[in-house]
């Protein structure tokens, strides 16, 4: 009873909680596209993995969360375990609570999903002070789906590399073709190879690569 006392009382302060995080996800989703240089400048963590392990729950804190595990093959920034796990806000589906209440409150529209044996590059925020959760940079941006040699976001990759400036003379001519995409997939090991340069090289803070004005 207490854990469902606890959760009880949290329904309200959780509803208005979501409502604010499906309010951002709208303006982060509509009001904003996000490019390359946006995810490099906003990650703290890159990372590309097969998702092996997807559960959901309420913290100690009474907040929804969706937890995903990914077995890490590509460590680009901020990770160099075999394995690295986050949590992001709202869970899967709606679930019944030990009082026998229905907690209706999922994921907010436009967040991404996750599901198991998927493979995917992912562009992580900070995780938030208070609650510890963490999400994809720009949401649907900042996940890239892998498959076949090919990688692509939510929105077929359009603005990722649109209005970007870069020092041309630091990339490789796989690099190049990279950067000028407009739209849809691209080669997953170039980017992947890109990525690990701009962030090793600290492109983005020293002004080789950089977005163009809006």
């Amino acid at each position: 009873m207490r854990t469902a006392n606890r959760i009880g009382r949290g329904l309200a302060w959780l509803a208005a909680l979501a409502l604010t995080a499906a309010g951002s996800a709208v303006h982060a989703t509509s009001v904003r596209e996000m490019t390359i240089v946006d995810l490099l400048a906003h990650s703290q963590v890159i990372v590309a993995g097969k998702v092996e392990k997807v559960s959901d729950g309420f913290a100690a804190n009474g907040v929804p969360f969706t937890e995903v595990t990914l077995e890490v093959t590509d460590p680009i920034r901020g990770t160099k375990g075999k394995t690295h796990t986050f949590r992001q806000f709202g869970l899967e589906k709606p679930r019944t609570l030990p009082d026998g209440r229905v907690y209706l409150g999922g994921r907010p529209q436009g967040w991404p999903t996750w599901r198991q044996g998927e493979v995917a590059l992912v562009f992580l925020y900070p995780k938030a002070r208070l609650t510890g959760l963490q999400t994809t940079v720009g949401l649907g941006y900042g996940k890239l789906s892998l498959g076949n040699g090919r990688a692509i976001n939510a929105y077929d990759n359009a603005s990722l590399f649109s209005n970007v400036k870069v020092n041309r003379g630091l990339l490789t001519a796989s690099e190049r073709s990279l950067l000028d995409t407009s739209k849809g997939s691209v080669d997953a090991r170039t980017l992947s190879r890109f990525l690990h340069r701009a962030v090793d090289g600290n492109w983005v803070q020293n002004g080789s690569i950089a977005n163009a004005k809006r």
